[in-house]
């Protein structure tokens, strides 16, 4: 089987490969940081944790980062800043066709920014329940 950080390499060669060139996504700065820092810690029986990626999508073509993320049941952001909205509402209804197929859940963060999480994962809404409560409720 192959560790996270090896997939996380060949997905990026990959993409190399394919012309959508070197990213500079969060992910993998972070990850390739955490991974000179930590060599070994998982064979060592280290927990990997939870695992989030962020993504600033530039043209549709970054729709396959996301794809395969989220195929790999990673939760992703996407954050839509650096796009004209044109192509960002059609990574969204991309990525709106990924939940759909694979029965996850999709949430607005910001204006421009999205998170898709996978199956068996919820985003959970407080709705100000502890604001209308107050938390020190003098009354």
């Amino acid at each position: 089987m192959w560790s996270g950080s090896e997939v996380r390499v060949g997905l990026r060669r990959a993409g190399v490969r394919l012309g959508l060139g070197e990213h500079d996504d969060d992910v993998y700065d972070a990850e390739e940081a955490l991974d000179d820092d930590f060599a070994g810690e998982e064979a060592d029986g280290g927990a990997s944790g939870l695992q989030i990626a962020i993504v600033r999508p530039r043209t549709f073509r970054d729709a396959l980062t996301i794809g395969e993320y989220y195929r790999q049941d990673i939760p992703v952001i996407m954050n839509f800043e650096d796009m004209d909205s044109a192509d960002a509402r059609r990574i969204i209804d991309f990525a709106s066709g990924l939940i759909l197929g694979r029965r996850g859940d999709i949430e607005r963060l910001s204006a421009k920014v999205f998170m898709i999480m996978p199956a068996g994962s919820s985003f959970i809404t407080d709705d100000g329940k502890i604001a209308d409560e107050g938390f020190y409720n003098q009354t």
